[in-house]
């Protein structure tokens, strides 16, 4: 039994790394894949959110691979606190500011 999470992979969508600093990215996509992707009932309501727009994002693997996953419209804002629990703002460190 597989776990359903929020990432969604596009799913025939291939993007390369490259040596030449004006290529942003190098990218292929097999059309038979990205279309039966299309066609599953989230990617159809993520589109329907973003009126009409199939949104991703590339990022990179700790590998350094790139891959695309679908824009998630959940993001969570977080505190101070929970994005840097290491940090004690009582303390005194002696800089002027």
């Amino acid at each position: 039994m597989s776990q359903k999470t929020d990432t969604v992979f596009v799913n025939g969508l291939y993007t390369y790394t490259n040596e030449k600093s004006f290529i942003v990215s190098k990218n292929s996509l097999n059309v038979e894949k990205f279309l039966e992707q299309l066609k599953d009932p989230d990617v159809q309501k993520h589109i329907k959110e973003n009126e009409g727009y199939l949104k991703f994002i590339t990022m990179l693997s700790k590998a350094g691979k790139p891959y695309s996953k679908l824009e998630s419209n959940n993001y969570k804002e977080i505190t101070s606190k929970e994005h840097s629990p290491d940090r004690n703002n009582n303390d005194d460190d002696g800089l002027p500011f």
